[in-house]
């Protein structure tokens, strides 16, 4: 794999990924602002990593700036099997302010939280949506969201069409919300009634 380059992490740039047998998407914490540091360099070392970004606009020396930014702070996710993650957060010395995070949810049979991994199936959707570039879609909290029921829905029509997610009313609008549980909920935009369809149980 050759030299990777910022300028790859574009958004409008399809991101695919291959499942693999025995690997996992890991949750990775990167401290102080270095998820794009850290995407970098598991990238240059041939691992296979995510960081959802987003363009904003920021004030710099006086000017207005479109900058790229993590939609969630701090968070790394990394594809590969138990080895390899372990390698990487414990045997990379560049990368010694990457963590696991942990899911407190779950116990190992050592007594521990393990650390967290996300489904493939679920991953994929969540890279779908966090990939397009549209200034409506956000990280929102629970304060913000009222789900209409539990039932799961996709997107048939549309700039959203094929992700999955559960429909809430947010800013008086139906919009369809993708979580990765115990670590954020991503909202599209407006999405009508007709472009949705429910998923049966």
């Amino acid at each position: 794999m050759g030299p990777f380059k910022v300028k790859d992490l574009l958004l409008g740039v399809s991101v695919e990924y291959a499942p693999k047998e025995g690997y996992q998407w890991y949750v990775l914490r990167a401290t102080y602002g270095r998820e794009i540091k850290a995407l970098e360099a598991i990238r240059s070392l041939g691992g296979v990593a995510y960081v959802p970004l987003h363009r904003t606009r920021e004030e710099r020396d006086g000017k207005l700036k479109k900058v790229l930014k993590p939609f969630v702070q701090q968070f790394v996710f990394l594809y590969s099997n138990k080895e390899g993650a372990y390698k990487f957060v414990n045997e990379v010395p560049e990368l010694n302010y990457l963590t696991f995070y942990y899911n407190h949810f779950d116990v190992a049979n050592t007594g521990y939280n393990p650390p967290l991994t996300i489904p493939f199936n679920k991953m994929s959707n969540f890279i779908r949506l966090t990939s397009l570039e549209d200034e409506h879609v956000e990280v929102i909290t629970n304060k913000h969201v009222v789900f209409k029921n539990d039932e799961m829905v996709r997107i048939t029509d549309g700039k959203f069409k094929g992700i999955v997610g559960k429909v809430a009313r947010i800013d008086r609008n139906n919009r369809v919300v993708v979580t990765i549980e115990n670590v954020c909920m991503i909202a599209t935009a407006f999405v009508p009634k007709y472009a949705l369809e429910k998923i049966p149980d």
